[in-house]
Formats: C-alpha cells, sequence, structure tokens
C-alpha cells in the first residue's frame, strides 16, 4: 500500500490497520520458519507498510519535525561536514 493510500485513512484506520499488519507479519514469520510461506518477500513489503504507517502515525503527532542532534558539531559552532 502507498503512503497516500495509509495518509486518507483516519487515524484510529490507521492503528487498526498497523494492528492488523503486524499480526500478518506475525503469522508469516512463522510460516517462514516453518517454511510453507509461497513468497517469501511479502515479509519484505508488511515490514515496509508497518513502517510506512508509523511514520505517518508519527508526523500526525508531530514527533519527526527534529533539528540538529544535541551536541552536534552545527550546534556547538562547528563547520557542518
Amino acid at each position: 500500500m502507498k503512503a497516500s493510500e495509509f495518509r486518507e485513512l483516519m487515524p484510529d484506520e490507521r492503528i487498526t490497520r498497523l494492528n492488523d499488519l503486524k499480526e500478518e507479519l506475525r503469522g508469516l514469520r512463522f510460516g517462514h520458519v516453518m517454511q510453507q510461506v509461497s513468497n517469501p518477500l511479502e515479509i519484505r513489503e508488511i515490514r515496509r507498510d508497518i513502517a510506512r504507517l508509523k511514520t505517518i502515525i508519527a508526523e500526525e503527532a508531530g514527533n519527526t519535525e527534529r533539528g540538529p542532534a544535541e551536541g552536534s558539531a552545527v550546534e556547538a559552532g562547528g563547520e557542518e561536514v
């Protein structure tokens, strides 16, 4: 699913979708260990969808707007490399 499609969902639908994806990933991992997964690349796609959803949820909460890390060279007056 694309990020734009996730952004169209309501916040509570995003949380529900995230939980569903986590459950699906858990099942695929178990199936992979038992060598029952027909498409192992599906695990990667679900992991990426989970990451996309977590990013969108964090953006909505305002957690992604950060400046330079504390103690960085830019903050200390040094030049940025």
